[in-house]
């Protein structure tokens, strides 16, 4: 492994933080935005919208604080540094903290969404008593409430204290961790950064292939049914073909959500595997560069993700597809 130039990282953190990373931070900021007020108006009476809803909420928070954390690594990087009273770099290392909770609480929606997108192939006359409206929500908060509680003890094992630099004489509010932070970052990189990632990769990876044989299934369903109409002209069955129509459409979405996320599990999970497995890959060593740069490849494949569901939701969610067309005045 060769190691990265000063000036190779310096042009491609310029490229990222000036205009990859804020560019794809609005968008995705506006699209989940939109994908929020859709879903609003859809209804939260049915669970896959509620979850939806949350997944959209949850990537919206995540990209909005990336957004405050570049904010503050291009303060840190600027001369108004030395004039603030607080480290910057403290600053968004704070945030980073506070981020994992929601790209976790992302990750864990999208594959529940996977699962139950599953058992409606697996047992479709089953689905509606397993995953009621009410054990969906009470499923949608234990998610977000594990990602919460798990990451409390590496939430307290640092405090602010005001530091002086001894070569500026500058005192600021700085980071600063307890003698027990290393081992519960070491937790949390192997944990959520390696092992839940490759837990979530094989459910991503079963569930795209039951997905996948599902939509062959029903598109020769639906080519019979459609012969078996056109000769009998029984209108109920052409009601039920619409329907079972309308539910392919979904399962279409949710197979591209997994099929994406498994992919951005991979690369997280590869990443994660290499800091844990190479100390000189971890920051401020050997491979300090190297690590740097894929660090910035590696967000922006976040924040593309958190993006491009609403392409996926227009797409195949007609109801989606009429809301976002009335709210941009379109004709339908």
């Amino acid at each position: 492994m060769s190691t990265v130039s000063d000036e190779h990282l310096l042009s491609v953190m310029f490229a990222y933080t000036k205009v990859l990373s804020p560019s794809a931070q609005i968008i995705a900021i506006f699209a989940n935005v939109l994908n929020v007020i859709t879903f609003c108006k859809i209804g939260l009476r049915d669970g896959v919208n509620i979850t939806f809803l949350l997944l959209s909420v949850s990537d919206l928070i995540y990209v909005a604080l990336d957004a405050c954390k570049g904010i503050a690594s291009v303060i840190a990087l600027s001369p108004w540094q030395k004039d603030l009273p607080v480290s910057m770099i403290t600053v968004g290392v704070i945030i980073q903290f506070y981020q994992y909770i929601f790209l976790d609480a992302s990750t864990c929606l999208e594959t529940y969404l996977a699962i139950t997108r599953c058992c409606c192939v697996a047992m479709p006359l089953k689905l509606k008593n397993i995953f009621t409206f009410q054990r969906t929500v009470f499923i949608n908060a234990v998610i977000l409430m594990c990602n919460t509680v798990f990451r409390i003890p590496l939430l307290s094992s640092y405090y602010l204290t005001w530091q002086t630099n001894p070569f500026t004489n500058l005192t600021k509010l700085t980071f600063y961790p307890y003698s027990h932070f290393q081992i519960l970052n070491f937790i949390e990189l192997v944990v959520a950064r390696t092992v839940c990632p490759v837990i979530f990769l094989f459910i991503s990876t079963v569930c795209s292939l039951i997905l996948a044989r599902s939509l062959i299934q029903a598109s020769l369903n639906r080519k019979r049914m459609t012969h078996v109409t056109s000769y009998h002209g029984d209108e109920n069955k052409g009601n039920d073909h619409a329907l079972k129509a309308k539910e392919v459409q979904l399962v279409k979405a949710v197979f591209l959500v997994i099929i994406l996320l498994g992919f951005l599990q991979l690369v997280l999970s590869l990443f994660s595997l290499a800091q844990a497995a190479m100390p000189e890959f971890f920051p401020g060593r050997k491979y300090n560069n190297l690590h740097g740069i894929i660090t910035f490849v590696v967000n922006h494949l976040i924040i593309l993700h958190c993006a491009y569901k609403i392409g996926i939701y227009y797409l195949f969610n007609t109801r989606f597809r009429a809301i976002v067309k009335m709210l941009f005045h379109v004709h339908v």
